[in-house]
Parts: C-alpha cells; structure tokens; sequence
C-alpha cells in the first residue's frame, strides 16, 4: 500500500514504502509479532509527513546523491508517526481509524502498547546502526515533543480556563513538531545552508498548526472531508479546541458552555445539548473565528515559501499543491 499525497511524487513515495517494509526484521514476519505489524503496515496513511521532507530535500544541492538515505529517514519518521497513532487509539479507547478497526480494538490495548514500542525500537536501532545522528536527535525531540503535548492536553481535559496559548503549546506538541522536523531534515541531509533549514522549520510548523486546527475544526462541521471524522468526539471526550476556547470568550455564551462542558465530564450529554453547543458556537462566532486563525496560518507558509531557494519551481508548485488540498471545513447551520 503506497502512499497518496501527492502523485506526483508517486515514484519516490513507493521507494518510502518499500524501505519500511525493508527495515522491519524479517523474524517480525512470523506468529501473532507478524498479525499485527501487517496490520499497522497496511495502515499507513497518506504520507503527508515523508512528502514534505522528500519536498524539502529537494531544494538541496545534495538531493540526488542523498536519496537512499532520504527515504530511509522518511520511512523512519513515517514509523515514528504511525507508533503515536497506535498510542492515541489505546488512550482514546479508539475502535476505528481511517475507517479500519484499530490495533487496540482487534488485539487488544497491551499487544498494542507492545505493538506501538516494537516500532520505537526498531526505529533508534536504524538511527543508531546507520549513524543518523543529527537528523536521528530531531525525531527523539519530536518523539519528546509529542508525549509533552499529549499530557499537557490531557492536563487541559474539561478545564474553560484553558487558553489559546496553551491550546498551541498542545497541538506543537502532537502534530506541528514532527511537521517542522521532516521539514529541517529535508533540508538538513539535502545540504541546505542553516538558515534555510530553518525557514523550512518555520514552514513545517504553520502547515502543522493548520493541519491540527482544519482537523479540531472537522469535530464541528457536517461536511465530509474525506477524513472519516467522528463528530463533537473532541468536546465529548474533554478537548477544548479553538473553536470551544472563542466561544468561551464570549461572555453571552460562556456560562451555558460551561454547563455543557460540566455534562460533559460527566458523560451526561444529550442530542439537545450537543444541538445547543452548535448553536453556542455559530452565535460566538466561534468556528469562523477558528477558520480564519488557521487561514493566517495559511498565509505565513506562504510567505516563507517565497524566502525558499526558487531554482526548483517545480518543487515550489508542488509544495503550494499540498498546502491547497488542506480546504477548511464550514460550519453546519442549524
């Protein structure tokens, strides 16, 4: 199963997937270590997070002579990816994903935990046996980066004191810092000057936040995205996103929302309240307030990208590709 984020890059995605499955060790192949590794394989998902780093590779001098070990280490930041996917459904009691039973639903939550650091493991011992060094300390500040922000946001479950910086200081944490890193080790291993690699950092990190907040924004929209979204489970489940954090600045609607919020953490909510809590939100002006964050978001990745070494436009053109296939949701209208 290849992935699908860009056909354009379909050849050198297919060298990523095929070095996935090469770098898991052949006696994973056997007895139930093999029925559940096929079944995370199969489960790779778009390859989002492999595009932007063979995307910013390629701006590089070094790009031809580095692809081998760029796809290995998109492949390895693609296991790193799909290890906290298989964490978040055992934490978040998840049955499906991509509209797939989930490992912790099929196996149970303790052969997923196990199933979830087998792939941590085998991704350090590539970093280590392959000397992948600096690009390898990015991944373990992400690996860092994510656990932070999963218990920060945890920490943040059901609490309307919760703000909007702390809200990012979540959402860095579980989606915008592996962005940023697949972006600097594009550029990293390409041979890119510092501070380009960091402009590219600076590009990961708003494509990160607008792909965590068009997500936040799909838990509140009736519009099919093609993301197999449950609705309101976010809010249901204590997660106050920015759509919920606006709303709560709006002093004719807070102390209502706050009464939803309480059902809420006491599994006490009905149809009528989640009816209510859209009402709240379209009244606030909550969700356009959310949109028009993430389009500034938007707006910023496309004002570094003009700062990016221009000689490859065709690389450029397809970096503008996937930023335009991020379309934010709309609100439903009651």
């Amino acid at each position: 199963m290849f992935f699908t984020a860009l056909p354009q890059l379909k050849d050198e995605l297919t060298f990523v997937s095929r070095e996935m499955d090469i770098l898991l060790p052949e006696d994973w192949n056997k007895g139930p270590v093999g029925d559940i590794i096929q079944d995370v394989m199969n489960s790779r998902g778009k390859g989002v997070r492999p595009s932007l780093l063979l995307l910013m590779a390629k701006l590089g001098p070094n790009y031809a002579q580095m692809t081998s070990r760029l796809y290995r280490l998109a492949a390895l930041a693609e296991f790193v990816h799909m290890a906290s996917l298989i964490h978040d459904d055992i934490v978040d009691d998840s049955v499906l994903r991509r509209g797939n039973p989930t490992i912790q639903a099929k196996y149970g939550k303790d052969m997923a935990v196990y199933a979830g650091d087998l792939i941590l493991s085998q991704t350090l011992s590539i970093i280590l046996r392959d000397r992948l060094q600096e690009s390898g300390m990015l991944l373990a500040q992400t690996i860092q980066d994510m656990c932070k922000g999963e218990i920060n946001q945890a920490a943040c479950r059901y609490k309307v004191s919760v703000t909007e910086d702390q809200y990012y200081q979540n959402i860095y944490g579980k989606t915008a810092s592996m962005f940023v890193t697949v972006c600097k080790i594009g550029g990293l291993e390409s041979g890119c000057q510092e501070s380009i690699v960091e402009l590219m950092g600076q590009i990961g990190l708003h494509l990160g936040y607008l792909f965590q907040i068009r997500d936040d924004l799909l838990d509140f929209s009736l519009q099919d995205m093609g993301d197999a979204k449950t609705m309101r489970l976010d809010f249901q489940e204590g997660i106050l996103t920015l759509p919920i954090i606006y709303t709560l600045q709006d002093s004719s609607c807070k102390e209502l929302l706050k009464e939803l919020i309480e059902k809420a953490h006491s599994g006490l909510l009905t149809d009528e309240d989640l009816a209510t809590l859209d009402k709240l939100i379209l009244k606030a002006g909550g969700f356009e307030k959310a949109v028009q964050a993430a389009e500034n978001h938007r707006q910023k990745v496309l004002e570094f990208l003009t700062q990016l070494p221009q000689h490859e436009k065709k690389t450029i053109e397809l970096i503008h590709h996937l930023l335009s296939k991020l379309t934010l949701p709309k609100p439903q209208k009651k």
